[in-house]
């Protein structure tokens, strides 16, 4: 059995956890990061923007957005975003927004920032895009969509912290250190940022280039790739599919049936 360890925020641990376990792995899981809700006076300019119809598109970047203005907007929300084209970035999202009520007008075939500015590259010259999702944003998406010609403003649905040194991090650590781990897998550029950090801070600095070596390494997609790579570990496995069980997926496929440790 392939032992994975992952973090995830809090939020969404547990669900990450029984998918995970679901697909065979022996799961090791930490959380990475804590979510807050945005600012009131944000969602006000943001929905002054959508009834007004001075936003023509809106793009929902996480699943944990929808469920923000969900929780901002109420019975609200459908009547809001019914005058604007909505995109959503990936199949979870689209079923959070769809649950709400919300109708769907398109995803992008690659579920990533990237998938969202080459959908939308040919379409936005003159508009405005309204954003939504965390405060930690890349800015491939709002720099890319500018560059194509549109006007964006954002909505910070939700704030990110990293969780810092929890118990369940620990044991992870010590776990990869001892030679234990036969995958580690990661979600966001944060979390890896953060991971690395935690491995220089707790056995000493360069410890997350040398001790990462003996593990397979996973990222979500190209941002978090690009992430690792700056940290000095490009990763092993990177999905097509820019999805949390699509990168468990690529992890399975790669260690399954051969020594899960890569040489």
């Amino acid at each position: 059995m392939i032992t994975l360890a992952f973090t995830r925020p809090r939020k969404r641990l547990e669900e990450s956890v029984a998918l995970a376990e679901g697909m065979g792995f022996r799961v090791m899981a930490a959380p990475s990061l804590e979510i807050s809700e945005g600012d009131p006076e944000d969602f006000d300019r943001a929905e002054t923007l959508l009834t007004t119809g001075r936003a023509d598109i809106v793009v929902f970047g996480s699943t944990t957005g929808v469920e923000e203005c969900a929780r901002a907007y109420g019975g609200r929300m459908r009547w809001i975003l019914n005058r604007t084209t909505v995109v959503s970035i990936g199949p979870s999202t689209s079923r959070a927004l769809r649950d709400a009520g919300v109708r769907v007008d398109s995803v992008p075939e690659d579920y990533s920032s990237q998938g969202l500015v080459d959908m939308l590259a040919g379409s936005v010259r003159g508009k405005t895009v309204l954003l939504i999702r965390s405060d930690r944003g890349s800015e491939v998406l709002n720099m890319g969509l500018a560059r194509n010609g549109a006007r964006v403003e954002e909505l910070a649905a939700y704030r990110l912290e990293p969780s810092g040194m929890t118990p369940e991090l620990g044991r992870i650590m010590e776990t990869l250190e001892g030679g234990g781990l036969d995958a580690l897998a990661f979600s966001s550029p944060m979390s890896a940022s953060s991971f690395a950090e935690g491995l220089d801070s707790l056995y000493g600095g360069g410890a997350a280039r040398k001790m990462l070596r003996g593990t397979c390494v996973a990222a979500i997609g190209g941002p978090t790739a690009s992430r690792l790579k700056d940290l000095g570990r490009p990763p092993d496995v990177v999905p097509g599919r820019t999805t949390f069980a699509d990168m468990l997926e690529a992890v399975k496929s790669r260690l399954e049936g051969a020594d899960p440790r890569p040489s």
